[in-house]
């Protein structure tokens, strides 16, 4: 899976909401290669939208098409600034069931950079399925690493009250442990951004 994300300052959060929604509905069945996308405006004014393709070769023919040109000519009416796009070919899944991902009600977006990638991708999968069974209202997520150093680490929740529940409760000491690692890896502060009414789209349906 190839994984395009988008980032901009949102100016009408109700415009770019519409273009997502649009393109799920309308284009998204007939486009190249597109699978879906986790979209929405942060607290802070942050439109983001990460649209997984299947390769970056057909996100690039996609992208040429008159249909996407469109599209993103409507989402560039809700943007107060340019956009910043970041194009990821390493992208790792972490999920029991990854068609649950589509119903998250709240998405947690963490972005820094990190000095051994191939070591975060095995810390993370090391706990994998312990993380699930101590976290239920984790639906899944996605790790994304740019093409230099940074990555952004998409976790899908079922809502912003069963996350607040869940993190009340201690941490066991392996997890805690491997988190603790995974932490250290990264060369620079993390930031942490959340979507609290996600734009959540799949090729085959829209829900949100």
């Amino acid at each position: 899976m190839f994984l395009q994300i988008i980032q901009a300052p949102a100016g009408d959060a109700e415009v770019l909401r519409a273009a997502s929604y649009r393109w799920a509905d309308r284009l998204g069945s007939t486009s190249v290669g597109w699978l879906g996308c986790t979209g929405g405006v942060t607290a802070e004014g942050v439109f983001f939208t990460a649209e997984r393709f299947e390769s970056e070769q057909k996100m690039w023919v996609e992208s040429g098409r008159p249909g996407r040109r469109r599209w993103f000519a409507d989402l560039r009416k809700g943007m107060t600034g340019e956009p910043v796009f970041t194009n990821c070919r390493e992208v790792e899944v972490f999920a029991p069931d990854p068609e649950a991902i589509d119903r998250a009600g709240y998405v947690q977006i963490v972005q820094g950079r990190v000095k051994d990638a191939a070591l975060m991708r095995t810390l993370m999968r090391s706990m994998e399925k312990e993380m699930f069974a101590h976290r239920p209202d984790m639906l899944g997520s996605t790790l994304a690493f740019h093409p230099d150093d940074g990555y952004t680490h998409l976790l899908y929740f079922t809502s912003e009250d069963d996350v607040f529940e869940a993190e009340l409760r201690e941490t066991p000491p392996r997890i805690k442990s491997v988190m603790d690692a995974v932490y250290e890896l990264n060369t620079v502060l993390p930031t942490y951004h959340a979507l609290t009414s996600p734009w959540m789209h799949s090729r085959r349906q829209t829900v949100g």
